[in-house]
């Protein structure tokens, strides 16, 4: 199970990453064996955002090229919604997520994935936490589950917000050297809240990269 440290809050929200969206379209621009979840925190909330109902549609379909080895599963449990962009966005998150692991497995901070589907606080979060797991030669092994998706538009509709909780009951670390896994046993800090903003990227494709994360450690409000 990964633990959670506290990190400062910067200074992006989704009020913020749809300025830059906007401003980019106009412009033409475009010390322990339990892995820490480190790296930049941000507040993703803005009174000009609008909730969206809970997706009920297919489950995200996760990029061939952000595979993991046998062993490692990382389970996206819910649906994508009916609009075209929301679904976009929350397959992008999920994709983000999916390409820290694959970092981390591939031991490798600069991870061309990493880039692909974070920018600013996002990638440098990740960046960090895969480091940090490069440092100690950890990997990962076991079950990485993400459910209850909850989704804010932006009021121009450049930015969305996705939070989801996560349950690391049975997801651990590896020793890369020995092959040893740490094996933790289920409790509170099993349990996190994971808060992104997504924006789109200006090259008409649907393509959303995560710009901001916050990660809350013993997030009780995601027990099952």
């Amino acid at each position: 199970m990964r633990a959670t440290r506290t990190t400062p809050a910067a200074a992006t929200a989704l009020a913020a990453v749809a300025a830059l969206v906007l401003s980019a379209c106009g412009s033409g621009s475009g010390g322990s064996d339990t892995i820490d979840k480190g790296g930049p925190a941000t507040t993703a909330s803005a009174p000009s955002a609008t909730p969206t109902a809970t997706p009920s549609g297919p489950p995200p379909k996760i990029d061939r090229a952000l595979a993991l080895p046998a062993g490692l599963t990382v389970v996206f449990d819910f649906g994508t919604p009916a609009d075209p962009a929301q679904a976009a966005a929350l397959t992008g998150a999920a994709d983000f997520i999916q390409a820290i692991s694959h970092a981390v497995v591939r031991q490798n901070p600069h991870d061309a994935v990493l880039g692909a589907y974070g920018a600013g606080d996002a990638l440098t979060y990740a960046r960090t936490y895969v480091q940090q797991n490069v440092r100690r030669r950890l990997t990962l092994t076991g079950t990485d589950r993400y459910y209850r998706p909850k989704i804010t538009v932006s009021k121009g509709g450049g930015a969305v917000e996705v939070v989801l909780c996560n349950n690391q009951a049975k997801l651990y670390s590896k020793d890369i050297a020995t092959g040893k896994v740490h094996i933790t046993p289920a409790d509170d800090a099993s349990y996190s809240l994971f808060d992104l903003v997504m924006a789109k990227l200006p090259t008409g494709k649907g393509l959303w990269q995560a710009n901001s994360i916050t990660v809350k450690g013993k997030a009780l409000e995601c027990e099952q």
